[in-house]
């Protein structure tokens, strides 16, 4: 079998000794002699191939590690600190080095049988919609098409499908009949409703249109101009941003009685996000700014959101904003907040256990660390609790984490102080556990009151529509813009979040705005308990 096996080394070598000897002993030495050199080269040749193979493994490693990471930065909240054409050239660049990446791993890897694509379950079409009924009835209801038996009804077979009606726009004609008085000869014809452009062609609810869809939905004004003008409806630029100047004016006296209920709220939750705001007085070039975010405790009383725009991220700017406030503020672990706290007594933080959470997921989605699993796992355990207890009485919350979050935590942080003194502080590990151990009084907090948040998500999920926006409007045109903005925003989200239709709500304010009475302008916010005016307000 051995020299079989290398028979093609045999025919390599020089056998004609073979035939011109009988001698035993020397034809023994000789087949001897063709089996070691056949067993040589075959080492070799599987040596040649062991090192072949180490070196693709290797490459096929850097490979995956390059694509885990191409990922991770692609789609990672890092890709968010991008705007506008930066953040897309980015995003472009990124989804081509995944691609390449992606075609080297597959001329290096076997092909693998690929399992067909679980299909979402389709989740039912909105009630609230209204429903146009289409029947469709088969070419005869009397007599089978087969047999021509006599049919009758069983039942009705119902499929739903969405139909799209572009936005309808119509011309509201105001006729005044106008009356003379033979006595005196006045004229007597009624009063035009008050409106915020009292010579203006447009209604509360294109003015509405305009400043949701520049606010909400991220369109400036510019791209809002040819979908008008589908509707054969021109109107300059110029005039469409006077109509949302105007709101923006009006709206904000709405904007500071929601700012003086925010401060009503003993716990709050702080973020702040990028701005680029243009100086006017620089010649138009971009200045960095910041929108701080600042929105109400779930159990802390009415869902209130706040935006204040700012030239900067210094402490200063949140110290101005909640002048006056005591009570809990949770917060990531940005250090002005904790200047802020010598600044004001009565405040004290309670760290998000998010972002100590985030540390350790994206380290354990680089390279898999066992370390970083395992305190994923715990931070997991705590947030299974909160599920189950989140709509108890904030009392009961409270006995419940002392009894079943208290214990997981304190594991948590005796785990944290092992791993410490057994990984380098400079590495990755080691910044995610010194970032929890730092921080670890204000991650705790939330054990000692019912009211208090495991994290600053509800913040996020505020902000993110702003993070989202930039890649689209870019910057604040001015300082006031930003303001303006920033006012606008604290309404509109305050409305989402209390369910009410942004749309409608901002319709229906600036309708009854220009007569109302400014003793009751929290009548008007948008909370819980708001009336439209066609509800008896």
């Amino acid at each position: 079998m051995i020299i079989h096996a290398g028979c093609d080394i045999i025919t390599r070598m020089d056998i004609s000794l073979l035939s011109t000897t009988n001698d035993i002993e020397q034809l023994r030495t000789l087949a001897l002699a063709m089996v070691q050199n056949a067993v040589s080269e075959n080492a070799e040749k599987e040596e040649k191939l062991r090192q072949q193979n180490t070196t693709l493994q290797q490459r096929i490693l850097l490979l995956e590690e390059a694509l885990k990471l191409a990922r991770q930065q692609r789609f990672g909240k890092k890709s968010e600190t991008l705007a506008g054409m930066q953040r897309s050239l980015f995003e472009e660049d990124m989804d081509a080095d995944i691609a390449a990446v992606e075609a080297q791993l597959d001329t290096l890897l076997p092909a693998e049988e690929k399992a067909a694509p679980e299909r979402p379950a389709r989740k039912p079409l909105p009630a609230h919609l209204p429903r146009v009924i289409k029947t469709i009835e088969p070419a005869s209801t009397e007599s089978c098409p087969d047999c021509q038996g006599a049919l009758r009804h069983i039942r009705d077979e119902v499929s739903e499908k969405l139909e799209y009606i572009p936005a309808r726009v119509v011309v509201n004609r105001y006729v005044r009949p106008q009356y003379g008085c033979t006595c005196c000869q006045r004229v007597v014809s009624g009063d035009m409703p008050a409106h915020i452009v009292p010579k203006g062609v447009a209604e509360p609810s294109l003015i509405a249109q305009l400043v949701i869809s520049k606010h909400c939905d991220h369109m400036p004004l510019y791209r809002q101009q040819p979908v008008l003008a589908r509707s054969d409806i021109h109107l300059p630029v110029s005039t469409m941003a006077d109509m949302v100047g105007r709101a923006g004016a009006v709206l904000t006296p709405l904007a500071e009685s929601l700012h003086r209920i925010l401060l009503t709220c003993d716990v709050l939750h702080a973020d702040e996000t990028p701005l680029q705001i243009l100086d006017t007085k620089k010649g138009g070039k971009a200045r960095s700014g910041y929108l701080w975010t600042y929105v109400s405790g779930e159990k802390s009383g009415p869902s209130v959101v706040c935006f204040d725009s700012q030239p900067g991220r210094s402490s200063k700017y949140a110290a101005e904003y909640l002048k006056g406030w005591a009570g809990n503020l949770v917060v990531d672990g940005y250090p002005a907040y904790e200047t802020l706290v010598g600044q004001n007594k009565g405040l004290m933080l309670t760290g998000c256990r998010a972002h100590a959470r985030r540390n350790f997921a994206d380290l354990y989605k680089a390279n898999k660390d066992p370390r970083a699993a395992m305190a994923v796992r715990q931070i997991a355990g705590l947030y299974r609790l909160e599920k189950k207890i989140r709509h108890r009485p904030v009392e009961k919350i409270r006995q419940w984490r002392q009894r079943y979050a208290r214990p997981v935590l304190e594991k948590l942080w005796q785990w944290l102080e092992q791993q410490k003194d057994a990984c380098p502080e400079s590495s990755a590990l080691g910044k995610a556990i010194t970032y929890a151990l730092k921080r670890r009084v204000t991650l705790s907090r939330f054990l000692e009151d019912g009211a208090l948040p495991l994290d600053n998500n509800r913040c996020e999920r505020a902000i993110r529509p702003v993070v989202m926006g930039r890649s689209n409007w870019l910057f604040a045109g001015s300082a006031a813009a930003g303001e303006r903005a920033a006012k606008i925003m604290s309404l509109l989200e305050t409305a989402k979040m209390n369910g009410l239709d942004p749309h409608a709500w901002l319709t229906d304010v600036l309708q009854r705005l220009p007569g109302w009475p400014e003793e009751e302008l929290d009548a008007l916010l948008p909370l819980p308990g708001f009336a439209f005016g066609g509800e008896g307000a």
